[in-house]
């Protein structure tokens, strides 16, 4: 699978881009991919163009569901074991931290969790816990780069960003909870 970074503060992302999207059906759920000229860019799940367009405030937006209807059916015939078959490049805009944080996040196996803590290990700051959290939050590839594979050491309250719902949903479906 191909990763390609950019480097940018969330007021400048998507400068000078226009962003194709669509909203796709998905197991259980809808999805809303955008592309770039670089490849995907963004995934939500269960959300409006608004939360699209929160996360690119400088770029241009066109939504064209045939234009993004046959990058969704991949990421759907891909889940949950093969999303690291993809063929379109993942484009990850963010903080060079997040990038970081989200570089591991792909390095996680369907079907396993791992915690805030062990990936601040990873990255080689494990003071870094809440900061990975954060950056966790803000991945901008729900599902293809797997942020709902990271649980609190606890195991107590379930965090995500387009619900604890849809998190458990996604955690069954790779068979990481029964």
């Amino acid at each position: 699978m191909k990763i390609i970074t950019n480097t940018a503060a969330k007021p400048v992302r998507g400068q000078g881009k226009t962003l194709v999207w669509g909203i796709h059906p998905f197991p259980g759920q809808k999805i809303l991919v955008a592309k770039d000229d670089q490849g995907l860019c963004w995934l939500g799940i269960n959300c409006g163009f608004s939360a699209l367009e929160k996360n690119w405030p400088a770029a241009t937006f066109l939504r064209d569901d045939k234009a993004t209807a046959k990058l969704a059916r991949d990421i759907t015939k891909c889940w949950p074991h093969k999303l690291d078959t993809l063929s379109v490049p993942l484009v990850l805009t963010g903080t060079p931290f997040q990038i970081s944080v989200w570089k591991q996040l792909l390095k996680i196996k369907s079907g396993t969790t791992v915690t805030y803590q062990d990936i601040a290990k990873k990255i080689g700051k494990p003071d870094a816990v809440r900061a990975v959290g954060s950056a966790v939050g803000k991945n901008p590839l729900s599902i293809v780069v797997p942020c709902h594979r990271v649980v609190n050491k606890t195991g107590g309250r379930i965090n995500f960003a387009w619900g604890p719902k849809i998190k458990i949903a996604l955690l069954k479906g790779e068979g990481a909870m029964h």
